[in-house]
């Protein structure tokens, strides 16, 4: 009997506190996890060196440098994969963040029988070399953006496929020299992220009636995100028009303090609801507004705009990557320019109109609906694995519905189970309990 693809992912981007990454693992995770086409191993950056199992999928915690004030941990040992890997003998790799972790992947998997598939999470020359430092002087900034790219060619125009959520991202890799890219947008729980949650008690709470239109900035408080044009909008919006601009946000970040003065100058129109741990809560809280800013221009897929739209809001987002790509295929709402502060409150402006947010918030659920599932994503994602690990037909063996029974275990040592338990999932009849790591050889065919 054929043993099953060995996959093992990696990415020094995964926190338990971490946005869309985390989300993709823990979702990829949960659906592989009783897939008996597969043998699939996660190693994740961690405070210790220890084994979780979690139904048929083995979670590996390596210890790794703490990235101090960032919430991250950085996979710096190459001895430590290199053991690994050759215990594993994986079939794929598929490695998820460009700094170090493309080099000492490639290097501690030599010689191995495998194909490493990258996946372009993070749009980082633009986003976190050319855009902050661009700030301080223009020609350090499209410096910073060559380097970024050159390092980008060196490190995900190595491996053997490289995969993106959306088209447009495509294009600028290739275009930048990075090749064999497959375009594989991710998903949205279309089950939690629906109209149906909408909650007329969290409604009243705000003071708003079902005829007031509310934005939410549902996001990280940064720079990154646009907060400051975002805020800029509304005082501009304010002065434009005498009907009720409700305005609610949600999350944590270095720039609160913006938050926190224009809820002091706007009591009742202004509501800051902190960070909202329980996915539940953000369902609840997007099901209940009806237009939802998302006006980063350097995200590479934007699943809080993808979940926004899956709860039925019109967004106002940036003319940029991925999420102007997906306002124009919707057409579920107005794009803007980047920092373009005027154009945010026109376009507020145009969807306080009786009827507009809701038209374009029925658009964008139907859109969601009939483009956002995790399930078509992976699948995807398989096929790219059999392609360049040359193992066809993986795609053809049977599979099987998950099992239901319950799993949790301790701390962030050992919490993968615990992040996908407190997500409020259950895990597959199996081993769920931490154990510590032991030698166990490569999987039975």
């Amino acid at each position: 009997m054929r043993s099953p693809l060995c996959v093992v992912d990696i990415n020094n981007f995964f926190s338990s506190t971490g946005g869309g990454v985390r989300r993709y693992h823990l979702e990829k995770l949960q659906a592989l996890s009783d897939d008996p086409r597969l043998d699939y191993h996660v190693i994740v950056p961690s405070d210790r060196d220890e084994v979780e199992h979690y139904g048929r999928a083995t979670i590996h915690h390596v210890p790794a440098a703490n990235a101090l004030g960032t919430g991250y941990r950085f996979i710096l040992n190459p001895i430590r994969l290199r053991r690994l890997f050759l215990r594993l003998q994986p079939d794929v790799i598929e490695v998820g963040s460009p700094y170090v972790l493309p080099d000492l992947v490639r290097w501690a998997a030599r010689g191995l029988d495998c194909a490493i598939v990258g996946f372009w999470h993070a749009h980082y020359p633009v986003a976190y070399a050319s855009r902050p430092l661009s700030r301080r002087s223009p020609a350090l900034g499209k410096a910073a953006e060559r380097l970024g790219w050159w390092w980008a060619q060196r490190t995900y125009g190595r491996f053997d496929a490289t995969l993106a959520a959306a088209s447009c991202v495509r294009q600028t890799l290739e275009e930048k020299g990075v090749s064999d890219v497959s375009v594989t947008p991710l998903g949205v729980d279309l089950q939690l992220f629906t109209p149906t949650r909408r909650d007329p008690a969290l409604r009243e709470s705000w003071g708003v009636s079902d005829s007031d239109v509310v934005m939410a900035f549902p996001h990280r408080l940064c720079e990154e995100k646009n907060l400051g044009a975002f805020v800029d909008a509304y005082e501009r919006l304010r002065a434009m028009t005498d009907q009720r601009a409700v305005l609610v946000f949600a999350g944590r970040g270095p720039d609160v303090a913006l938050v926190e003065d224009l809820v002091a100058r706007y009591p009742g129109d202004v509501h800051y609801v902190g960070y909202l741990p329980q996915r539940e809560d953000m369902a609840r809280l997007l099901a209940s507004v009806d237009v939802v800013a998302a006006l980063s221009p350097t995200e590479t897929f934007g699943l809080s705009a993808a979940e926004a739209m899956a709860a039925g809001n019109a967004l106002i987002g940036s003319e940029e990557l991925s999420v102007g790509e997906m306002l124009q295929d919707s057409r579920a709402g107005i794009t803007v320019r980047d920092g373009d502060a005027a154009g945010i409150a026109d376009a507020w402006l145009e969807l306080l109109r009786p009827g507009r947010a809701q038209l374009l918030g029925a658009r964008a659920h139907t859109f969601a609906n009939q483009h956002f599932s995790w399930g078509q994503t992976f699948e995807r994602i398989l096929q790219v694995y059999e392609d360049t690990s040359g193992r066809a037909a993986v795609a053809e063996r049977p599979r099987v519905a998950p099992l239901a029974a319950s799993g949790r275990v301790g701390n962030w040592g050992a919490g993968i189970t615990r992040l996908l338990a407190d997500d409020g999932r259950r895990a597959p009849t199996q081993n769920t309990r931490a154990v510590a790591k032991t030698g166990a050889g490569r999987r039975s065919a």
